[in-house]
C-alpha cells in the first residue's frame, strides 16, 4: 500500500457503512485530524531542535495521540464521539499552550479555525451553537490569562521565542487555511448540487405542467363552453349545476397549477420583472367577480365590489400580477368564509397608493396560524383543496410591486386582507373591451390551427367559431405549412411542441415563404415558462397564449392582432 492509498483509507476510516451525509462528516473530521496530528509532530519536534526543551514537545506529542484516538473513534463507528472529541481536544489545547506560551501566540486566529470545524463537523443547529459557544469561551480564558496571568508562561530567551514564534504562526495560518479551502469546496458541492436539483426541479415543473395543461385544456374549453349555453339557453336548465360545479372544478385546478408554476419561477428567480400596461381596473374587478362568482355559488356566497364612482378608471400596473394577486385572494376568501356569506372588495386610493381590501364572514384565523399565514406549502383546511401556494406567491408579487399586504382576522368575525400598492392613473386606451361573455364576431375571416393534439384542436376551433371564424386544422407543421400554402387564412395558431417539425421551426419557416410571412401567427402552448414564451415571439409569433385556453382572453388576443 503507497502512501496515497494509506492517505485514502485513513480519511475514509468509518465511512464504509454510514450514509452519504454523515460520511462526508467523518471525512471531515478525519482529514482535520490528520492536519492536526502532522502540524503537532512538527510542532514538536521543531521546538525540541531549535529550543533543546521537552516542555513543548511531550504535549504536542501526547495531542497528536489524542487526536489519533478520535480517528479511532471514527474506525469504530462512534462519529459523534469523535466529533465532540475534536472540538474538546482542540479548545483544551488552544488554552493550554496559550498559557504556557504566552503572548507567542496569535491564538485569536485560531477562532477562525474553530469557528469552520464547527460548521462542518457538526449536523445539529444546537452542537454547532454549543461549539461555537466552547470556543468562544475559549479564546476569552485565553485572553484574560495574558492580562492577569493566572499561569506564568515557561522562561524563554529572545531567541527562543523568534523561533517558537515563527513555528507557531505558519502553522496556526495553515489550519485557517485548510478550514477555509475545505468550507469553500464543501459550499462549492452543495451549491453544485442545488442548482443541479434547482435544474432538474424547473424541468419536472415545466414538463408536468405542459402534460397536465393538454388534457386541462380539453376539460376547461368544454367548461366554457358548456357555460355560456346553460346561460344562453333554457333547455340545459336541468344540468345547470353540474356544468357550474365542473367549471368551478376546472377553475380550481388551473388555480392550482398557476400558484405552482409561480412560485417555481420565483425560486428560480425568473418572476422578478414588472411588465406594465394600461387596462381598465373596474373591468379587471368586475371580469373576476364573474368569473369566481360561479365558483361562490356552490356555497351560496355572494361577491360585491365597492369602488367610488370618483377613483379613475385606468392605472398603469403588472395587470398579470395584479390578477393573480386578485384570483389568490377571492379564492382564498371563498375557501374559508361561511355559506350564504358575503365576501366584499373595496378599492381606495390616498394620491399615488391604492388599497384593494378583500374581506370574508369566516371564523378567522387563530393568532398562531397567522405567524405562518405566508409561509408555502402551509395550506387551510377546506372543502376546496389547495397547496398553500396563494397567498405566499401573493405576498411576493405585491412586494415586486412596490406593495405590502397586511391581515387582520377575528374569530367568528372573519378576515380581511389588505393590499397597498403605488399604482400610476393612465389615460384611457382607444379601444377597450366588453364584459366576459361579449365576443367580437370575425364573421368571412379563416383561422388555422397546427396542434398535434386533437382535443386541443377541437377546443380551439370551437372557440374560433363562436368568434366567426371558417376554421381548418392540421395535426403537424409540414400539414400547416401546406395549408397555409393552400387556403391562406387570416390568421394562425400553432402549438410550440409537436413531433416532427416543433412550432418554432414550423413559425420559422411560414416566415421565410413570401406568401406567408405576414400572415399574423398566435403561438398556443400548455409550457407557460419565460423562456419558452420568448422563444415564440422571437421566432415570429405576434402573441403567446399559455392553456388552458380562456375564451375572454383568446378574444381580446385575437381583435389585438387583427386590429394592429
Amino acid at each position: 500500500m503507497n502512501i496515497r492509498q494509506l492517505f485514502h483509507h485513513v480519511v475514509n476510516t468509518g465511512t464504509f457503512r454510514q450514509e452519504e451525509s454523515l460520511a462526508k462528516v467523518t471525512r471531515m473530521v478525519n482529514i482535520f485530524s490528520i492536519i492536526t496530528i502532522t502540524l503537532c509532530l512538527l510542532f514538536g519536534a521543531l521546538c525540541y531542535a531549535g529550543t533543546g526543551k521537552t516542555d513543548l514537545l511531550v504535549p504536542a506529542w501526547t495531542e497528536a495521540g489524542l487526536f489519533l484516538g478520535v480517528l479511532l473513534l471514527n474506525a469504530v463507528n462512534k462519529p459523534v464521539l469523535a466529533s465532540i472529541a475534536f472540538v474538546a481536544i482542540n479548545n483544551i489545547a488552544i488554552v493550554y499552550f496559550s498559557a504556557v506560551m504566552g503572548m507567542l501566540t496569535e491564538v485569536h486566529l485560531l477562532f477562525l479555525f474553530l469557528l469552520g470545524a464547527s460548521l462542518m463537523v457538526f449536523r445539529s443547529r444546537a452542537m454547532v451553537a454549543a461549539s461555537i459557544v466552547v470556543a468562544t469561551l475559549s479564546v476569552i480564558a485565553c485572553e484574560i490569562n495574558y492580562y492577569y496571568t493566572f499561569i506564568t508562561p515557561m522562561a524563554m530567551g529572545h531567541h527562543q521565542q523568534f523561533i517558537i514564534r515563527w513555528i507557531t504562526l505558519p502553522a496556526i495560518l495553515l489550519l485557517d487555511v485548510a478550514t477555509i479551502f475545505l468550507y469553500v469546496r464543501k459550499l462549492k458541492t452543495l451549491n453544485t448540487k442545488l442548482t443541479k436539483a434547482t435544474d432538474e426541479k424547473t424541468i419536472f415543473v415545466r414538463e408536468t405542467s405542459h402534460e397536465i395543461r393538454n388534457p386541462l385544456n380539453a376539460i376547461y374549453g368544454i367548461s366554457q363552453d358548456l357555460m355560456m349555453k346553460v346561460h344562453k339557453e333554457d333547455r340545459y336548465n336541468d344540468i345547470r349545476p353540474e356544468i357550474e360545479h365542473l367549471y368551478s372544478a376546472t377553475h380550481n385546478v388551473l388555480q392550482i397549477i398557476n400558484n405552482v408554476l409561480a412560485i417555481s419561477k420565483i425560486e428560480d428567480g425568473a418572476a422578478h420583472d414588472i411588465y406594465p400596461e394600461v387596462f381598465n381596473i373596474r373591468e379587471l374587478i368586475s371580469d373576476k367577480i364573474i368569473v369566481y362568482q360561479y365558483i361562490a355559488d356552490l356555497r351560496g356566497v355572494k361577491i360585491r365590489a365597492d369602488i367610488p364612482e370618483d377613483m379613475p378608471g385606468y392605472i398603469l400596473a403588472d395587470k398579470g400580477k395584479l390578477t393573480q394577486v386578485l384570483n389568490n385572494l377571492l379564492f382564498n376568501a371563498i375557501k374559508f368564509t361561511r355559506t350564504n356569506s358575503v365576501i366584499s372588495i373595496d378599492v381606495l386610493r390616498e394620491g399615488t397608493q391604492w388599497q384593494f381590501v378583500v374581506k370574508d364572514q369566516g371564523d378567522g384565523i387563530a393568532a398562531a396560524d397567522l405567524l405562518t399565514l405566508f409561509t408555502p406549502f402551509k395550506a387551510g383546511k377546506s372543502e376546496f383543496e389547495g397547496t398553500g401556494l396563494g397567498l405566499p406567491i401573493t405576498k411576493k408579487y405585491v412586494e415586486m410591486m412596490g406593495g405590502k399586504i397586511s391581515v387582520t382576522s377575528l374569530p367568528g368575525e372573519g378576515t380581511t386582507f389588505i393590499v397597498r400598492l403605488p399604482l400610476a392613473i393612465a389615460q384611457a386606451p382607444t379601444q377597450t373591451q366588453g364584459g366576459w361573455m361579449e365576443l367580437t364576431l370575425h364573421k368571412g375571416q379563416k383561422s388555422l390551427v397546427i396542434d398535434d393534439n386533437e382535443m386541443s384542436q377541437l377546443v380551439l376551433s370551437n372557440f374560433l367559431r363562436r368568434l366567426g371564424f371558417a376554421t381548418i386544422v392540421a395535426g403537424s407543421g409540414a400539414e400547416g405549412i401546406n395549408k397555409a400554402m393552400d387556403e391562406k387564412p387570416d390568421l394562425i395558431f400553432i402549438d410550440s411542441y409537436m413531433p416532427g417539425l416543433s412550432g418554432k421551426d414550423t413559425l420559422q419557416q411560414l416566415r421565410d415563404i413570401p406568401a406567408l410571412k405576414n400572415i399574423p401567427v398566435i403561438a398556443v402552448s400548455g409550457d407557460a415558462f419565460q423562456e419558452s414564451i420568448d422563444d415564440m415571439l422571437g421566432a415570429g409569433a405576434r402573441e403567446y397564449i399559455s392553456k388552458p385556453i380562456d375564451l375572454k382572453l383568446l378574444n381580446s388576443t385575437v381583435n389585438k392582432v387583427l386590429l394592429r
